[in-house]
């Protein structure tokens, strides 16, 4: 039988390489009706969108808000630590033990002999000694002891600030004492000069109110706009009122002897209700020098024993003083005096005969009389 001949394989097809395919370019947003098409931003590439702007209001709140936290960090953190007035932690102080008082351990009477001081226990923790600063004297061996104490109130009349006879609430009288009596006694007071506050302290202090136009002033540049909304007034300090003190002196005299005290005290001296003039009425040009003759040289600046050694001149037209009409009285020397009739002060008396003042003609500065009347 014949033989079959073998089939040779095939060889593989080649296949052909695929073409590559085209880049579509990007189609174009249809634009609605109405609107128009979106500006083209050079410097992006294709497909890149471009970065969205920050809108100018938002900045300026968030820059306002960053002052304003700026501003109170200064005035609760910063500025307290660098005074050195920073608040205690409350919890931390409520879990110290309370310690007892350190007091004195003696109190002295005389030169040599002392007894023991006041021992307190931890509930008085808070407890404080402070000296007195009162101080006696006694005078003995007096032939006329009244007289004695009539002559001493005379003498502190005389100071700078003088002093003035007063009742226990330190109101000026003006019936003097009987000094003719075996036994008696006066206390006289005069206002211890307030000490007005260092410049250096009024310079740390920071004002509110600048700071306030001083951050509306990096916003605004001095303007004002939607941002001057955005800062609101910050309070103002509260001004605590002064403690006033008075210098008081206390005579006590009995046959052959005078006891002097002198204290200073929390208070103020100040002048009878009836030194006012009645409601509905004006003090006078001759009222007011009636009551300028009646008062002492020393309370008004001036030397001498009695205001009949001056001449007093008043003006016709009154002045205005803290919103009150004023008599000006210009004083000048009496003709026996080594300068006679050299000028020597002018006064402004309110008219309602509550206020005394003393100008400076060459600064214009007006002074209110502490030892009115």
């Amino acid at each position: 039988m014949p033989t079959k001949k073998a089939k040779e394989p095939k060889a593989p097809k080649e296949k052909k390489p695929k073409k590559p395919k085209k880049a579509k370019p990007p189609k174009a947003k249809k634009v609605k009706k109405g609107k128009n098409a979106p500006e083209e931003v050079e410097g992006l590439e294709e497909g890149q969108q471009p970065k969205k702007k920050f809108p100018l209001p938002l900045l300026l709140i968030s820059l306002v808000v960053i002052v304003a936290a700026a501003v109170i960090v200064f005035l609760f953190v910063i500025r307290p630590r660098l005074s050195g007035k920073t608040d205690e932690d409350p919890e931390a102080t409520a879990t110290v033990e309370p310690e007892p008082p350190v007091l004195p351990t003696e109190i002295p009477i005389g030169d040599d002999v002392s007894i023991v001081g006041m021992a307190l226990e931890a509930d008085e923790s808070g407890a404080k000694a402070e000296k007195a600063k009162t101080i006696t004297y006694i005078y003995t061996d007096l032939n006329n002891a009244g007289k004695a104490a009539e002559t001493y109130a005379a003498q502190l009349a005389k100071e700078s600030p003088s002093f003035s006879v007063v009742d226990e609430e330190f109101v000026r009288q003006t019936d003097k004492p009987d000094y003719t009596t075996d036994e008696g006694m006066v206390l006289l007071a005069r206002n211890v000069p307030v000490v007005k506050e260092e410049a250096a302290e009024e310079t740390e202090s920071v004002k509110l109110e600048d700071l306030q136009s001083a951050v509306q002033g990096i916003l605004l540049g001095g303007g004002s706009g939607f941002a001057a909304g955005l800062v609101e007034p910050l309070p103002a300090p509260e001004k605590e009122e002064p403690v006033t003190y008075v210098h008081t002196v206390r005579i006590t005299w009995s046959p052959g002897e005078c006891v002097v005290t002198v204290d200073e005290e929390v208070g103020k001296v100040t002048s009878p209700p009836n030194n006012a003039v009645p409601a509905g009425q004006a003090l006078s040009i001759r009222g007011a020098q009636n009551r300028m003759r009646e008062m002492a040289p020393i309370q008004l600046g001036l030397e001498g024993e009695s205001m009949a050694e001056y001449e007093m001149i008043p003006m016709d037209a009154t002045e205005l003083v803290n919103g009150v009409a004023c008599i000006r009285i210009n004083v000048y020397n009496g003709s026996n005096a080594a300068n006679p009739n050299g000028f020597r002060g002018s006064y402004l008396m309110s008219v309602d005969g509550l206020h005394m003042y003393r100008l400076d003609t060459s600064t214009n500065e007006i002074v209110e009389l502490e030892d009115y009347p």
